[in-house]
């Protein structure tokens, strides 16, 4: 196997990669799909997507013939490295494709911790990174709420909610630097610039004119999710889902909340929210104590 940076030709196998074999853990372990199962091209989003975030930051594991093993995109940042979604094609299981492209990725990390959300379900996975010294530091729940339940009425704050501009920017990475210890404004800025047209973001507005926290979406045929987000407090992460849901009333996001979180779960509950997975977020390197509210998502992985 040899290691080496996708090229752009590669898109549209390495989305069929992560099609077939996120679509085969999810159909043998769970009993469902993630994509849609017989085209995979909703899953260019990952290359399109980050690609465009951070051009040349994918590795693929290629077998001598020539055919993809795995992939896995990565993020550097000012304060991390965010590890970005993992995979393996089934023909070749238990091959240490996965490790070999972790391995890697810690490599070319340095000295900067190495951060990721990954599924409690799938044990594989998780002792991956755990034999790789990395460390459970937050649980979260993946809620969404099923067509059939009518959309909830606005809570407490949702007046101070409102759309995100780049003026914005800086608050927001202020805010994520003291509530999660991370900094990734050009994150926001192509967020809010939503120049492939399937962003949105949202902020609450604090009393004294700063912000209490924000929150992101993305509404695209391969993803509709909303984070990543943080909020300084429950009840503001509470006022951000209700507006992103009631942004797109026609589709149901997964969105990720910290399971600690008792009064944000217990509202979202009444609204009527399923859980459908289990994710937890894990450190590899030191990391400040997790704290307010913190809304991971799988597009884009950067946090």
């Amino acid at each position: 196997m040899r290691i080496r940076e996708l090229q752009s030709e590669e898109w549209m196998a390495v989305a069929e990669l992560i099609h077939v074999s996120t679509n085969a853990w999810y159909q043998d372990n769970l009993n469902r799909s993630i994509f849609q199962r017989d085209d995979a091209s909703g899953c260019l989003v990952f290359p399109e997507v980050y690609e465009a975030l951070d051009p040349g930051c994918c590795l693929v594991g290629e077998e001598e013939g020539g055919r993809l093993m795995g992939s896995c995109f990565y993020h550097p940042r000012e304060t991390h490295v965010s590890l970005g979604i993992m995979n393996a094609h089934p023909d070749f299981a238990g091959r240490g494709v996965a490790g070999a492209l972790l391995a890697e990725i810690i490599r070319r990390a340095g000295e900067l911790p190495v951060r990721l959300v990954s599924s409690c379900m799938n044990l594989d996975s998780y002792s991956l990174y755990t034999r790789a010294g990395f460390s459970p530091r937050e649980l979260y729940q993946d809620m969404y709420l099923p067509a059939d339940k009518s959309r909830p009425e606005a809570p407490t704050g949702s007046e101070r909610v409102r759309p995100a501009t780049l003026e914005d920017v800086p608050a927001m990475v202020e805010l994520e630097a003291e509530i999660s210890g991370i900094r990734r404004g050009g994150d926001y800025e192509f967020f809010i610039g939503n120049e492939q047209e399937v962003w949105r973001v949202f902020v609450i507005e604090s009393e004294d004119g700063g912000l209490d926290g924000f929150l992101c979406s993305i509404d695209h045929p391969g993803s509709n999710m909303l984070g990543p987000g943080v909020m300084q407090l429950e009840v503001h992460a509470l006022a951000l889902i209700h507006a992103q849901l009631a942004a797109m009333p026609d589709r149901q996001p997964v969105f990720l909340v910290p399971a600690r979180a008792e009064e944000l779960v217990t509202a979202l509950y009444q609204w009527g929210a399923r859980n459908c997975e289990m994710h937890v977020a894990q450190v590899r390197g030191e990391a400040q104590e997790f704290c307010g509210v913190t809304m991971p998502t799988f597009m884009p992985e950067t946090g």
